[in-house]
């Protein structure tokens, strides 16, 4: 095998597939990624997978004698960030267990294995794949919503619909809920649960504008696009119902307000570091975030527009989750409170709902009380 490649482009994908091959394996050949040139399409084929994902690239070069191997994608990446020229050769004399990677008068030789029984991605039947575009965008209002206890593995996938509306997502973690228009243009009748580990992972490879298409093989969903493969495992088994979950949800009252206004408010109260809850506390045309400790209280108001019934009261939310979601969502927002003092937010892309806390007085209420109660009995 010789190759003459650019090493831009090479040390680019030679990133990617070492973010999919794991640093441990049982079979060795898995933490490598395996390379196969083919002089007639003029491009090398790199691909990587951890047996959940799977990346499959093709990048052009000049191939003056083809062959495969399997090379550590972590090594092949520190040693073309150290070689000087723009190109680099890569050469195996008769395929033997031995490469050379060469620019300018640096070389390195190190050990590779040959390919065996490493494992290709399937694709699906072209007829059966749909358009989709805005990945990193549909990943960032979904992923952050899903749970990360392993004990909950359904929880921590994110659901994708293919409806005749277009996509729709949806991700939980037991305490809230946060659904997703996606690209209306990929339209079906189907429901699928990637893990949202994989669709952070496609979601870093790619932009927005980027269209893929995208079908499936029965146990793994695949995306594709000229020189692009990327596949992942699906989850089996009932998901929430969120389409029924967010219908039934009855807002006593909607305000008015931009995600960037909360944002900065939420972030100066949280400033005085007293815990992971957040009091909101509606005034008239204001929102007032407080936070409070032992010896130390913060508030920030926010100007609001009421739109339906009248906003009052007071009502606790977990702080860090409310932090996570104002950072994935953008734009004017419809905040509402609904039965149980539950939050819900409503952009033009997302819908968000968060349980609310117990407030704090009633805690150090049930609190005092337990001794009496202990006396008494």
């Amino acid at each position: 095998m010789i190759v003459t490649i650019n090493r831009a482009e090479f040390l680019d994908a030679a990133k990617r597939a070492a973010s999919i091959a794991p640093s441990e394996s049982p079979l060795d050949v898995l933490k490598g990624a395996l390379m196969e040139a083919d002089a007639v399409s003029g491009k090398l084929t790199i691909t990587s997978t951890n047996m959940e994902v799977a990346l499959e690239e093709k990048l052009p070069c000049s191939v003056q004698e083809e062959g495969s191997m399997v090379f550590s994608s972590k090594m092949l990446t520190e040693m073309l960030q150290r070689l000087p020229l723009d190109t680099v050769q890569i050469s195996r004399p008769d395929n033997h267990g031995r490469m050379a990677l060469r620019s300018e008068n640096a070389c390195y030789e190190v050990d590779v294995w040959d390919r065996g029984a490493f494992p290709k991605p399937d694709l699906p039947f072209p007829e059966d794949t749909v358009k989709l575009s805005g990945i990193p965008g549909m990943a960032q209002r979904t992923v952050f919503a899903t749970a990360q206890d392993n004990n909950k593995p359904l929880l921590k996938c994110v659901n994708l619909k293919f409806t005749d509306v277009g996509l729709r997502a949806a991700g939980s973690n037991g305490n809230c809920i946060v659904t997703a228009r996606g690209d209306n243009q990929s339209t079906g009748d189907v429901s699928l649960l990637i893990p949202a580990a994989s669709l952070g992972k496609l979601s870093n490879m790619c932009q927005d504008k980027d269209e893929f298409r995208v079908g499936t093989t029965g146990k793994s969903i695949v995306f594709f696009r000229e020189n692009f493969l990327f596949s992942a495992r699906l989850m089996e088994g009932g998901y929430i119902d969120t389409d029924q979950l967010v219908g039934s949800i009855r807002n006593a009252f909607t305000v008015l307000t931009d995600i960037h206004d909360m944002r900065a408010a939420l972030s100066s109260v949280l400033s005085i570091g007293t815990g992971n809850r957040v009091k909101l506390n509606f005034q008239d045309q204001r929102l007032v975030f407080q936070c409070a400790g032992d010896c130390v209280s913060a508030s920030a108001p926010i100007e609001v527009i009421a739109l339906t019934g009248t906003p009052a009261g007071d009502y606790w939310f977990n702080a860090k989750q409310l932090v996570t979601c104002l950072k994935a969502l953008s734009g004017t927002v419809t905040l509402g409170i609904a039965q149980g003092g539950m939050l819900t937010l409503a952009t033009q892309d997302a819908y968000y709902l968060q349980n609310a806390m117990r407030p704090e007085a009633q805690k150090k209420t049930q609190k005092a009380a337990q001794p009496a109660a202990a006396k008494a009995a």
